[in-house]
């Protein structure tokens, strides 16, 4: 059963079964109520604009990281079923191709080692980890400067450096699909945001009120992930990984996505601005339920982009 359900999936490259996906979202609501309750509540940090502002490139740092991830599978070739092997043989491929950018052996192999274990739910822990880190720095440099290098500042530009970084060592070949993407998913978040001011003209202050920035920002933000799903599936020939599209396709199509975003995310929100407790775990949630949508969108986007 673990090999069938958890290992076999990582050496897919992050296949999903209902297994697995149930039990890392078990471990991902576990994970969002300890960190905010056990970490960033007695930290002090306030979960606002600027705070997002701070985890942005992390988001972008992980997908990218992700992408990097299958391009070690594809200059691996043929993988072994063993997981320590398949690991050494992914190390040695991107640590080969990494070493080639990047002057400094002791880093190149530090990093391709992180690439390598990036699959789910690698890519979870390593990148609380890098952004935890760098938040306790951040603090701390808050602290000695006596606020003038406020903490979401530092932590910005920590992650937009490694974000560079993963854009430098990315063979970016194809930007039709980049293209194709954004304006899909401009597109559908167009049909949403005229909601608004519609809505404004006619008077339906509860519809203006549930359909503002935030929550079309949300919703922009998970149909970018339909949009590069749609456009991968559709003109690339590439597979869903998540098991509950790939049951809804076969009636609907690639584009079922979108729908799918509509009838999940807007609930969602709903439940969370109707019940939820107002004020800084109603943000933290928010943000939990962004990168629950950009992250995926982000890789794949760059993966169509790379061609891996």
């Amino acid at each position: 059963m673990l090999y069938e359900y958890f290992i076999e999936p990582i050496l897919r490259n992050g296949w999903f079964n209902p297994v697995n996906t149930l039990t890392w979202a078990i471990i991902l609501i576990a994970g969002v109520f300890a960190v905010y309750r056990l970490i960033l509540r007695p930290l002090g940090i306030r979960i606002d604009r600027r705070f997002f502002l701070a985890i942005l490139p992390f988001i972008f740092w992980a997908s990218s990281t992700r992408v990097l991830r299958d391009l070690a599978v594809a200059l691996a070739g043929t993988l072994s079923n063993d997981i320590v092997r398949q690991g050494i043989q992914l190390h040695a491929g991107i640590s080969s191709y990494i070493s080639g950018l990047i002057p400094s052996q002791g880093f190149s192999g530090f990093y391709a080692w992180v690439i390598t274990l990036f699959p789910t739910p690698g890519s979870y822990v390593i990148t609380f980890v890098f952004a935890l880190i760098t938040l306790l720095i951040a603090l701390g440099i808050q602290k000695l400067t006596k606020g003038k290098i406020p903490y979401y500042k530092f932590m910005f530009l920590a992650g937009a450096v490694f974000s560079a970084l993963n854009i430098y060592l990315l063979p970016f070949r194809f930007f039709q699909p980049f293209a194709v993407v954004i304006f899909l998913a401009l597109l559908w978040t167009g049909l949403f945001w005229i909601i608004r001011p519609v809505s404004k003209k006619l008077n339906q202050k509860s519809v203006f009120s549930f359909f503002r920035p935030e929550n079309l920002g949300i919703l922009s933000a998970h149909f970018l992930d339909a949009a590069a799903t749609f456009t991968a599936l559709s003109f690339y020939g590439y597979l869903e990984q998540h098991f509950i599209p790939r049951m809804l396709f076969p009636a609907m199509g690639p584009a079922g996505m979108f729908l799918l975003k509509i009838a999940v995310v807007l609930p969602v929100l709903y439940i969370i601005d109707r019940y939820g407790e107002k004020g800084d775990f109603n943000n933290f949630l928010k943000i939990v339920i962004v990168i629950l949508g950009l992250a995926p969108g982000l890789r794949d986007m760059l993966r169509l982009m790379v061609g891996v």
